[in-house]
């Protein structure tokens, strides 16, 4: 992370000062992720900039709530950015929230009378003209935002390397004059698809170095419309200039603006209109950055009165904090697609769907009857909208006790969406039928009585080629209301302590990353592993998870063995993980082999067990290094030889960002862990995705000067 400034007012990491953001949209592909057709997504902001652009804005000196654009024609015409103002027809309410807050904070002038050459755009336009003009536009404006769109002209009159010398510049002046920077991309442009794509690389490894954010209409318009968003095809031959129903206009460069969904921004006007998809990501990044860096928040926009089909989107109301993993968004599936809105509808297309398919769940509450199971090769079952909090599956009137089972099937996708209470397990694995690269993503899993997520035994005859592999758990957030109680679930063995988070058995190969875990806990605070594998699992990677007043953190097996096995966990890694006061157990390791705990912060100075590292019985090539403690020093009870070094055991409370909530990112006043670490090849980032120094820090997070 980026160095906090103690005199700054806020506690968390991400926040501070006002603001001022350039907006930079030039062209960015949509880089591909080789594992699962559902994980081709765009790279992660992973919100890396805050700090960052909140240190550039403690310079700006001009008027608060100012927003300049700097770009062509695709920037200067009226279709961009003022049509807000006026009509915002089947907006969501997260983006009628948005607008009230951009509303009450944005300068008048800024929404309509911005335009043309003066205050920096024009059609036609390169980055070449925006380096010529740049000084005299921050000079004149001295904007607190700044948009910033070249690249469509620039394809076919500049080259990539004065382009990205340029890009660098103008980022850098804008840096300098206090102007935060967003970096986002241009649509994709006919006859031009590869040349843009190596421009758009070009540009996200700048946006990547110079620690700004980024808007990617690139990738969000092939996301809608993969394979026809070209309006110069022939297919839409019968369409004229800007009226033409997909993301582009019939020329091929500029976004599309039809009639029929003007001011529009349902989901089919945003895969149908280009100049609505502009506007809306425009305007919820910007809302967006305006939160993230505490200029405004939500209880200064005005209330927005809720729509009738709205009231089911308040359903719960999940812990959030700035410095949580935000997931990339999905791209729009491909081959058969299932739409559901009711429960009835989602039980049908669990049988009907094909291999390859997808089912959409829209927006609502579904009160489940019944357990129901995916049983078919890469299907994905997602919400619609991308809002995990809005698509909410709930178990209690339920008749069983577990809510969704995957059974005897590979490469099945669940995401954006929430479960909700059930007595024994949220998603369940039935792990003994071949269940093979699962991919839970982005979900809630919330007031789940046993096991958010269960992998259950594999039986002995065809174990190696039927235990669940290559399976996935990211950006998911665990949480429970408050402890489990014993009328939760009559069938509790352990009095009410029978609970955790994600219990895995013969795992192999399993990356649990990214996620968030809140309150797991038992009656008597005593319950399970926020993360548990145990079981003969091998291979898996545990990194970057956030775990806060969870009973146990993360634990590598327990003390009991069965079914003839004596290690429960072969070679995995737990690394760069965040854990506050877990009571039982920070990280936990009994009856392991060529394991490695590497980088963690675990913060519970007062821990009444002192086990905020706890190692039991056999743990034979165990590796320990890099850890920060704050508290008690490792908890050693195996006989078995192994190998610490560079972990710090102190209470760091007041030097770091704001324990209390659960931020253990570094500040200066860490001396003792700042550059201390030992560089490691299995740890070349920080919980945040940052790179490491050659002179690493001790613990889950680095602070970058």
């Amino acid at each position: 992370m980026k160095a906090f400034n103690p005199g700054s007012h806020f506690a968390i990491r991400r926040k501070m000062g006002s603001l001022t953001i350039l907006l930079v949209l030039l062209a960015f592909p949509l880089p591909l992720a080789a594992q699962n057709p559902e994980l081709k997504t765009a790279e992660s902001e992973s919100y890396h900039w805050v700090d960052s652009m909140a240190r550039v804005h403690a310079k700006f000196s001009g008027r608060k709530g100012t927003f300049a654009h700097f770009g062509d024609s695709i920037t200067v015409t009226l279709a961009f950015w003022t049509p807000l103002l006026y009509s915002r027809k089947n907006a969501s309410e997260e983006m009628e929230q948005a607008y009230q807050l951009v509303k009450e904070y944005l300068k008048k002038e800024c929404w309509r009378d911005w335009k043309g050459p003066q205050f920096g755009n024009e059609g036609g336009m390169t980055i070449r003209w925006a380096h010529k003009n740049i000084d005299g536009w921050l000079e004149r404006l001295s904007p607190e935002v700044a948009l910033i769109m070249f690249g469509t002209n620039d394809l076919n009159s500049i080259g990539l390397e004065e382009y990205k010398k340029k890009t660098r510049e103008v980022v850098r002046k804008c840096l300098d004059n206090g102007t935060v920077v967003l970096l986002s991309t241009i649509p994709p442009r006919s006859g031009f698809v590869e040349k843009s794509a190596v421009y758009s690389d070009a540009v996200r490894k700048i946006a990547h170095e110079m620690k700004v954010p980024l808007i990617d209409f690139h990738s969000e318009i092939l996301k809608r419309r993969p394979d026809d968003w070209d309006g110069a095809l022939d297919k839409f031959a019968r369409y004229k200039g800007y009226d033409v129903p997909t993301l582009l206009a019939r020329d091929g460069v500029h976004p599309s603006n039809p009639k029929k969904y003007d001011s529009d921004y349902s989901d089919k006007a945003l895969r149908c209109c280009g100049y609505s998809l502009r506007n809306y990501l425009v305007l919820m990044k910007y809302a967006d950055v305006l939160k993230l860096l505490g200029l405004v928040s939500p209880a200064k926009g005005k209330a927005v009165p809720l729509k009738p089909q709205a009231k089911q989107r308040g359903i719960i109301n999940p812990p959030n904090q700035p410095w949580f993993p935000k997931a990339p968004p999905l791209p729009r599936p491909r081959g058969q697609t299932i739409e559901v809105s009711n429960v009835q509808e989602l039980i049908g297309a669990l049988e009907q769907v094909k291999p390859g398919g997808a089912i959409l769940l829209a927006d609502g509450h579904y009160m489940m009857p019944h357990y129901v199971e995916i049983k078919t090769d890469n299907v994905s079952l997602r919400g619609a909208s991308g809002h995990r909090e809005h698509v909410v599956i709930d178990g209690a009137e339920s008749r069983d006790g577990e809510l969704i089972g995957i059974t005897r099937c590979s490469g099945v996708t669940i995401a954006d969406l929430t479960i909700q209470n059930t007595q024994y397990n949220g998603f369940k694995i039935n792990s003994e039928t071949n269940v093979q690269r699962l991919i839970i993503y982005n979900c809630i899993i919330h007031n789940i009585w046993q096991r958010g997520v269960k992998g259950v035994k594999v039986p002995k005859k065809n174990r190696e080629a039927i235990r669940p592999k290559h399976c996935r758990v990211q950006y998911c957030l665990f949480y429970n209301d408050r402890p489990k109680r014993l009328s939760d679930d009559q069938h509790d063995i352990a009095g009410g302590n029978y609970v955790g988070g994600i219990d895995l058995m013969y795992a192999k190969n399993w990356v649990i990353s990214d996620n968030v875990f809140i309150g797991i806990q038992g009656r008597t605070r005593e319950g399970r592993g926020a993360i548990f594998i145990w079981f003969d699992s091998q291979d898996c990677v545990i990194e970057r998870n956030i775990i806060i007043d969870c009973d146990a953190g993360i634990c590598l097996g327990n003390p009991h063995r069965a079914n003839g096995i004596n290690t429960h966990c072969l070679r995995c890694v737990v690394r760069n993980n965040f854990i506050t006061r877990a009571t039982e157990g920070g990280i936990v390791t009994v009856y392991t082999q060529d394991c490695k705990v590497l980088n963690n912060t675990i913060h519970e100075p007062d821990s009444r067990l002192g086990r905020l590292i706890r190692l039991v019985y056999d743990n034979d090539g165990l590796l320990i290094a890099n850890n920060l403690l704050s508290g008690p020093k490792i908890r050693n009870e195996s006989n078995s030889k192994i190998r610490t070094f560079n972990n710090l055991a102190k209470d760091v409370t007041a030097a770091l960002v704001n324990p209390s909530q659960g931020n253990l990112h570094l500040t200066p006043r860490t001396a003792d862990a700042i550059n201390k670490a030992k560089s490691l090849s299995d740890v070349t980032n920080d919980i945040d995705r940052e790179r490491r120094g050659a002179k690493p820090d001790i613990g889950a997070d680095e602070l970058i000067p």
